[in-house]
């Protein structure tokens, strides 16, 4: 069962147009000829234009724009045709660059010696001293994008810029020994068999199969899978990549331990909202209150895992890794572009910070890895709603879209969550399968629980029309059971928290910061962090009192009682401060907390 290609989908709800919008107007405003700038001057072409600024002016420049021509590609495929002309002039640039250099080697990084182009990767095979940031992980970028474009945008020129870059590389890491192997792969490397492996499928050619396979880990993996808290401290960006381009390789024989891989991330280390890690690590298996910093749930990380998710699903067409995108993409996501534009690097699960956003123009844009995956996922949201098979069309994701099928059908779905109402109506018959959600209140109504899809046939010119009914309830946290948040349908619920004590930032990496005051009511601390270690700090005002004559099980049971529904969100009624006094706290959907301090998690006694 696969994806319906991004082509024959249009993304129709609200809060994914806008974001949408704001995303294609960054992607708009990239100028190609600085996108080109750093392979040009790597290749010794002149040019007048400069660099994108932050981490595209250093040495891991090239992953950003690497981003951005994936980007680009999907947008071509959404139907912005405008760009085409774009792209393939940024392709033939690139090709003009291997011309240049003589070989299929591309790079954007800035470079420390004029003469050796290479230098970073010599470095860090041990040819050569000096310092290295991720060679690979910038390379990994640069030949997926040439792919999307290639399979996306249909640009058929990058495919052969592709291969040409596939050859250098492939010469380059079959020579490797096993000492070699080892030094590199212990640098991270992003999803670089993932790519080759693309390759190979795309072309046919083995040495680029053989290139992957240089960086599969299948001993790592397993370790993963098999000893307890062995993610911890283990840098999880790195390794989610690591996992999905195995899985790559042989989807049909990989995915038992890509899929064990997923349920510890899934179940021990992933937040309401599909958020992973702390300050960009996996803590102990489990420890997801003991973790909640300003620093949590790097947003490159949701990316990654909704990429190895949709592959899963794909591959099993097991319900469960829909679920955790569905939850990645109106949590996670959806909030992680700024009301006004930018992109979040981290999305704080203490509670009392906010998520601050980068840029929203190129020309003042940090380029950390999350603008590139952001740049990513904006453009391609159709791509997760339907899938297609044999004239069957399964809908996945209630997201409202329109949907134009091969055999020539138009299907329109309304997903209104405002009056819990699905509907669908096709221009021709249609064999439909509809994912029923465990969140709906009313499912048993329309499915028994072991069943996941409501099978439908749909006439022609008739709308199926699907009532849903949605109630707020409470989750905890594994390691506190008194730490709890509470979600309504697919949305995870915060308390919003104002904006005192606003701005005032700490180091938390090359150019990233994280707020450092933490504000809760009338209580605030501030907690400096810096790069791999971060503070927490638990406040009183955190900590609230049940209802009289309730304890945590029955107010789980009773929170129907303690809720009262408003225009954008709801009141929860009952609780009480240290002092006995009550206080009633406002909930709305975390995605729409945007420039605003936001507690998730609650202590309850």
């Amino acid at each position: 069962m696969k994806r319906v290609p991004l082509k024959y989908v249009q993304v129709k709800n609200k809060a994914w147009t806008r974001a949408m919008e704001e995303n294609l107007h960054f992607i708009s405003d990239m100028d190609p000829d600085r996108v080109l700038a750093g392979f040009r001057r790597t290749a010794g072409i002149r040019t007048e234009a400069a660099t994108y600024g932050g981490w595209e002016d250093s040495m891991i420049a090239g992953h950003g724009v690497g981003h951005y021509f994936s980007a680009l590609a999907m947008e071509i495929a959404c139907g912005h045709g405008d760009m085409k002309e774009r792209a393939s002039y940024i392709v033939d640039g690139l090709a003009a660059c291997q011309d240049k250099l003589g070989s299929g080697f591309l790079s954007a990084a800035k470079l420390e010696e004029d003469q050796n182009v290479y230098v970073q990767f010599d470095r860090l095979e041990g040819k050569q001293e000096g310092g290295t940031w991720v060679p690979w992980y910038a390379m990994h970028k640069v030949l997926q994008g040439l792919l999307d474009l290639y399979t996306y945008g249909e640009i058929e020129k990058a495919l052969s810029v592709a291969e040409n870059l596939g050859d250098w590389i492939a010469e380059r890491v079959l020579q490797w020994d096993e000492a070699t192997k080892r030094k590199v792969l212990s640098v991270e490397y992003g999803g670089m068999n993932d790519s080759l492996y693309q390759l190979y499928q795309l072309t046919g050619k083995e040495k680029y199969q053989k290139a992957a396979e240089q960086f599969d880990e299948k001993g790592l993996y397993q370790e993963f899978v098999g000893m307890k808290n062995r993610l911890k401290g283990v840098h999880a960006n790195t390794t989610i990549p690591k996992v999905l381009g195995y899985l790559q390789g042989n989807p049909e024989e990989r995915a038992e331990l890509a899929g064990r891989f997923w349920q510890l991330v899934v179940g021990q280390h992933s937040y309401a909202t599909g958020g992973i890690g702390d300050m960009e690590h996996f803590f102990g298996d489990g420890m997801l209150d003991a973790s909640r910093t300003q620093c949590n749930a790097e947003s490159c990380c949701v990316h990654n895992m909704m990429k190895l998710s949709q592959l899963l699903y794909e591959t099993t067409t097991n319900a469960s890794y829909l679920e955790y995108i569905e939850k990645a993409l109106w949590n996670a996501r959806l909030a992680s572009m700024g009301p006004k534009g930018g992109y979040s690097y981290f999305n704080p699960m203490a509670t009392g910070y906010y998520r601050l956003y980068s840029a929203k123009n190129p020309s003042e844009n940090p380029f950390w890895c999350c603008v590139g995956t952001g740049m990513e996922d904006f453009a391609k949201v159709g791509e997760f709603i339907f899938c297609e098979e044999e004239g069957k069309i399964r809908v996945n994701q209630w997201i409202s879209a329109e949907l134009h099928c091969t055999n020539g059908a138009v299907l329109s779905m309304e997903a209104n969550y405002e009056t819990g109402f699905l509907r669908l109506f096709s221009s021709k018959d249609l064999e439909l399968e509809i994912r029923m959600p465990k969140w709906m209140v009313n499912r048993n109504e329309y499915l028994p629980d072991e069943e996941t899809y409501m099978k439908v046939a749909l006439q022609a010119g008739e709308a199926f029309d699907l009532p849903f009914e949605m109630a707020v309830a409470v989750h905890n946290l594994p390691d506190a059971e008194n730490a709890v948040g509470f979600t309504y349908g697919p949305f995870v619920l915060c308390v919003p928290l104002g904006k005192e004590r606003w701005g005032e930032t700490t180091g938390a990496g090359i150019e990233v910061v994280a707020p450092a005051w933490k504000v809760v009511f009338d209580a605030a601390v501030k907690l400096d962090v810096t790069y791999g270690r971060t503070q927490r700090g638990i406040l009183d005002r955190e900590y609230l009192l049940l209802p009289k004559g309730e304890n945590l099980d029955s107010f789980k049971e009773n929170i129907r009682s303690y809720v009262k529904k408003e225009d954008d969100g709801f009141i929860l009624y009952g609780l009480r401060s240290g002092d006995g006094e009550e206080r009633n706290l406002k909930l709305i959907p975390y995605y729409r907390t945007g420039d605003e301090r936001y507690g998730i998690y609650w202590y309850l006694q």
